[in-house]
């Protein structure tokens, strides 16, 4: 269990973050695991994100503030990662948290010297904020390998997260990476995240795999694509160790976003070249199951009560999405999502413009 001399990368992009962020960078500095660096991209904040990070970076040394003009997310991400000497590389953003202080040790010892990738859970409910931190006294680790301090109390601190471990490491499990696995994982849109997953350096930077800078949805999934595309060997260990704060991701989801379906277009037809060159119906149907929710989500859209567009034109506009994805090929898909694939394409614009409002209703 000694893995004090790995150094873990955690890239935090922010644009203002004052509300959150001290919790967010609070959740890492509070990791068992001490070898760490925050590489946090103030991506040109206008409130006082940017003085905090300079504070924190004062009282820990681990925090490296980097200061850029406004470019979005997957520029900050990408600035982050180019600054990044972590064997590992994970990413938090600055709103959410890292929920169990064992997650940094435990990624370090599930991926050993093999794995490409290694995924863990990620919760919105707030009680899983809850877990017991052994770090909060500080004598409790040095550095990663749990030497205890002089109490007892310390001394059982470090005996029981020392069992968690060994729990948690017994039960690290292979994912498979074939095409059928793929598939599975973009039609369930496990591979849509970046926060739930811990990749190793070198693969991206063997593979030169960046965020796409201008993208403002779907950019977490194309970069997924390229580190899957090349990863070899990826492991899953059952520990919660992100927390997702809906109230903040909300603003996007339940809002009209103009560039949305522009930005969704894109990916689509990014993940069906790529389904398309590997020759497997299972990855196409995937990417056209995925392309047809799309669709159908930006629709919803239109019935949101900030959407900009006239009333007497959001028909015309759903017809355009629907034009879009004609049809969903359904050879390889699950029975559920054969069957809504098989209503969308029975579904003219109109049918199905109408039903996106009334599930939007019901939200």
């Amino acid at each position: 269990m000694m893995a004090a001399g790995t150094l873990v990368s955690l890239v935090v992009p922010v644009f203002n973050g004052e509300r959150s962020l001290r919790s967010a960078l609070e959740s890492v500095t509070g990791q068992t695991h001490r070898n760490l660096e925050l590489i946090v991209v103030d991506d040109g904040s206008t409130d006082a994100t940017g003085a905090i990070i300079d504070e924190l970076a004062e009282a820990d040394e681990r925090i490296r503030p980097v200061h850029q003009p406004n470019r979005g997310v997957s520029a900050a991400r990408n600035r982050g990662l180019a600054a990044a000497a972590g064997e590992w590389v994970v990413f938090v953003d600055a709103d959410d948290m890292l929920t169990d202080p064992l997650l940094c040790e435990a990624i370090v010892l599930a991926g050993g010297e093999d794995a490409d990738i290694v995924c863990f859970g990620s919760s919105d409910d707030p009680a899983d904020i809850g877990v017991p931190s052994f770090a909060d006294d500080r004598s409790i680790t040095g550095g990663g390998d749990f030497v205890g301090g002089e109490s007892a109390g310390n001394a059982w601190a470090v005996r029981v997260a020392q069992c968690r471990l060994r729990e948690l490491l017994a039960e690290v499990r292979d994912v498979s990476l074939d095409q059928r696995s793929l598939a599975t994982m973009i039609a369930d849109e496990s591979a849509n995240a970046v926060w739930d997953k811990a990749y190793r350096r070198t693969l991206l930077d063997e593979g030169e795999c960046r965020f796409v800078e201008g993208l403002k949805m779907g950019e977490d999934l194309v970069f997924n694509l390229a580190c899957l595309d090349r990863a070899q060997t990826m492991k899953s260990v059952p520990i919660i160790g992100h927390f997702y704060r809906r109230d903040s991701a909300g603003s996007a989801t339940d809002r009209y976003l103009p560039d949305k379906f522009r930005d969704l277009t894109l990916v689509g037809d990014r993940l069906g070249e790529w389904a398309r060159s590997t020759g497997s119906a299972e990855l196409v149907a995937a990417v056209d199951f995925i392309r047809a929710k799309n669709v159908f989500s930006c629709m919803r859209d239109l019935h949101h009560r900030d959407c900009e567009v006239p009333r007497e034109g959001r028909l015309a506009r759903a017809k355009d999405y629907r034009a879009q994805v004609p049809s969903v090929r359904v050879r390889g898909l699950g029975p559920s999502r054969r069957l809504l694939s098989s209503a969308y394409n029975l579904l003219d614009y109109r049918a199905m413009f109408r039903l996106a409002g009334l599930v939007d209703g019901l939200r």
